[in-house]
Parts: structure tokens; sequence; C-alpha cells
């Protein structure tokens, strides 16, 4: 296996999550629920089924469900004689449509989707030119409508879904192309993922892919499970004429929709190159904002949220969205830290303690806490993604997006624990002192700063 095999396998699960993320990002509410439960079952499969062909089969049968067809197919591009090939064909004719090749030409449909890296739908296909006859002519299959759409990895083709005539008589419509799209992606990142397999043998790479999938698809479960239980506090509310009920299922759904657009978030940052974008930054003041944010939800389980902020920081030119978001995550995991102390130590006080720091060209952010603490065998785990110690509760990216996001900005993370007693996480990043403070940026609620400000 070469020294390129292990990054190669990386990107799989970076471009993964940047995919559907993408989607997800894009959708509107009844395509996301559709979106959501399409992924769960496709990554499941693609976690636990190693054999190609069987993996492309049941994705194509997805496919079919996703989008209400009555059958489907997938041709993959052959580099060396330029055209389209019927790697799976569901139905009774699927044999005989497996010998047919389409060239890359303006004459079928999965040809023009190849050619333009595009989905093509077709309502009806005898008003269209571009439809192939021949191959309903050699199966005696009726094809009334049809959309095809490319599998691409970084632009390059794969090959092609198609899904025909969708039941009831209706063309496909455009939440089934945001839908078909995505099980697009899964698929062509399960073929080339099979390929390097089938290179490398490397079962415990392919197991690690298998726990991302699987970490993603179990969040994305449990948030289904909270649209569910608001949808039977919705019937319940007009069944018994209780309106009332009905504020209990716009908090489940506010809920449920906050925690999966947190993911998507969490996604992107995850996936997404970011370059550093520095500005004349306050950084005390980021860190009080912070506290402010989430001081009183800590109060309301018993937990103080203290802050010990070098005084005369000067003004730094950092990148500020960074600082916020890595600050912020080991906040609220040290919150969550503590919080589950608490439900067996009793007699625990919840603190919870940021520190700044600045020398030689360097700030040092502090979140230190007297929660549960971290194992030391567990200490260099935890940031990697999709490791959680939360169970389905999490999706295990919230510290490796804060890892990855302080590297790219040229900075670097750390945790040190004692197990039962706390743990302290820690953020470094480079930061160049400005000398005149009116280059900082105006803020809406513009104070000074405390050098130590407990609750």
């Amino acid at each position: 296996m070469s020294s390129t095999e292990p990054e190669r396998l990386d990107a799989l699960e970076v471009s993964l999550i940047h995919e559907a993320a993408e989607l997800f990002e894009a959708a509107d509410h009844p395509t996301l629920l559709r979106l959501a439960k399409s992924f769960v079952r496709v990554v499941e499969i693609i976690g636990s089924v190693y054999d190609l062909r069987h993996l492309l089969e049941l994705i194509m049968r997805e496919s079919e469900r996703a989008v209400d067809a009555e059958t489907s197919s997938l041709l993959l591009y052959d580099t060396e004689s330029n055209d389209l090939a019927f790697e799976i064909a569901l139905g009774p004719k699927g044999d005989e449509i497996r010998k047919i090749r389409l060239p890359l030409d303006e004459n079928s449909i999965a040809a023009v989707s190849a050619l333009r890296r595009a989905p093509v739908n077709i309502p009806d296909v005898r008003k269209d030119p571009r439809w192939n006859k021949n191959v309903d002519e050699q199966t005696k299959f009726v094809t009334r409508s049809i959309l095809a759409v490319p599998m691409l990895r970084q632009g390059r083709l794969i090959g092609i879904i198609e899904v025909l005539n969708k039941r009831g008589g209706c063309a496909f419509t455009e939440e089934d192309v945001n839908v078909l799209l995505i099980l697009s992606s899964l698929a062509a990142i399960a073929i080339e993922n099979a390929q390097l397999y089938q290179r490398s043998l490397q079962a415990e790479r392919l197991a690690a892919l298998g726990q991302a999938v699987a970490s993603v698809s179990h969040y994305i479960k449990n948030v289904l499970t909270g649209l569910k239980g608001s949808i039977t506090l919705i019937e319940s509310a007009v069944h018994d004429g209780d309106y009332h009920i009905l504020d209990r299922a716009v908090n489940v759904l506010k809920r449920s929709y906050g925690r999966i657009a947190e993911l998507v978030k969490d996604m992107l940052s995850f996936s997404k190159g970011r370059n550093p974008e520095q500005v004349p930054t306050d950084s005390n003041q980021v860190l009080l904002e912070i506290h402010d944010m989430l001081v009183e939800s800590a109060r309301t389980r018993g937990i103080e949220i203290a802050t010990e902020l070098e005084p005369d920081t000067p003004i730094l030119l950092l990148d500020r969205e960074v600082l916020e978001k890595v600050i912020m995550n080991f906040v609220e995991n040290a919150l969550e830290a503590v919080y589950e102390r608490q439900q067996t130590d009793y007699q625990i006080e919840g603190r919870v303690t940021i520190r700044s720091r600045y020398r030689d060209g360097e700030l040092s952010i502090e979140v230190e806490d007297n929660g549960v603490g971290i194992p030391e065998w567990e200490l260099s785990k935890i940031w990697t993604a999709f490791y959680t110690t939360k169970g389905t509760s999490g999706t295990g990216l919230g510290l490796a997006v804060s890892k990855k996001l302080a590297e790219d900005g040229g900075g670097r993370v750390r945790a040190v624990s004692n197990p039962g007693q706390g743990a302290t996480f820690v953020f470094t990043l480079p930061a160049l002192a400005i000398e005149s403070p009116d280059m900082l940026p105006t803020l809406d609620d513009e104070r000074a700063p405390d050098s130590a400000r407990p609750t």
C-alpha cells in the first residue's frame, strides 16, 4: 500500500461529510427529512457491505425507494473506451441490459448527463429526441420518464445513476433530484472506497470509515426520533382539540432542527478548507462574550463559569471566528463533563474557568473544568473525527473541527486531565500585537473587559 493511500481514504471521509452537508444545507424541510432518512440507510450499507456489486445493488434499491421509481440502473464510465457500461440494472431484464454500452455522445440521456456533469430530468421521453430507444426495444420495457444524475469524485466522472418511471405516472420532481444527488455521491464514494479496499485490503481503515458514517447516521436517527415525537404531539393536539400541546411540539421541532443545523455546520467546518482571516481583535472581549452567552444555562445546572483574563492584553491580529468557535466548543464540552460528574457526585460545586495569556506573539487560552476528566489512553483519541464519548447523542465532530480550525490557522490544541477530577483544554494561536487600537473593528456591544470576571 502506498504512503498516499491513508490520505486518500481520509479524503473519502471528508468528501462524504462535505457533499452531504451541502445538500442538507440547501434542502427545504420536507426534502431534509427524506435526505436524512436515505442518508442513514445508505451509510449503514456502506459501513457494513464490502462486496462492491452487492453494495451498489443495495444503493440502487434505496434510490428506487427514495424517489418512488419503478426501476433503476447504474452505469460506470470506462476511461479507456470512453463509454458507459451498465454495471447494475435492476428488474427482470437486468441481465440483457448489462450487455449494452452507451457511447459518450448526445444520443442518450445517460450520456448527456455524463457530458454535462449535471442531472437530466425528462418527464416524457417520447418528446425528447435524445432518448435512446434501443434499450427499450431490446428489453421490451416501456420507459415513460427518466432521471439521470452523474456520480462524480472531485469533478471526475465515475458513472451515472438512472431511475425510471416515477410511480403514479408523475414526473420526477426537483426534490427527487436533490435526493438522488446525495445518493449518487454516496455511490461514487462507495465505488472508490471499494477500489481502495481491493488494492490495499486494509480493513482497519475501512472500519474507520464505517465508524464515521455510523456515527453520523446514529446522530441523525436520534434527531428523526425527536421529529417523529413532535408529529405525534401535533396529531394528538388535532385529535383532542388541545392546541396548547402544539407549543410542546414546536419546541421539539426547534430543538431537532437546531441539532441538524449544528451537525451541518460542523460537517462543513470539518470538510472545507479555510484560509485564516486575521483581523484586529480584542481577545478578552471575545472570551467575555462567550462567557455571557453560556453563563445563564450553566447556572441552571449549578455550574459557575469564571474568567481569569490577563490584564492589558493588547489588540491582536488573529482569526476571531476560529477563536470563538474553538473556545465555545471547549467551554460547552467542559460544561457537559461537569454536569456528568454532578450526576454521581452531588457535593461537587461545578466550575469552568477560562484563562488567557499572551507571550511572544502567541495567545494561549485555557478552559479548565472539574468534571469527570479523561483517561490517559483516551486523550489522543478525542481529536479524531467521529470519536465520541457521548454515545449516540454526539457526532464526534466537535473537537475534530476545533483541531482542524486551529491547525489551519497555524495554531495547536492539546488537553491534559486528571481522571475523575477534571480536564484542561488549551488553544494556542499566533497573534501579532497591534500598536494602534483604532484598527479594532467596531463592535455592537462594546465594553471594557475586566481582567477577572466570575459569575
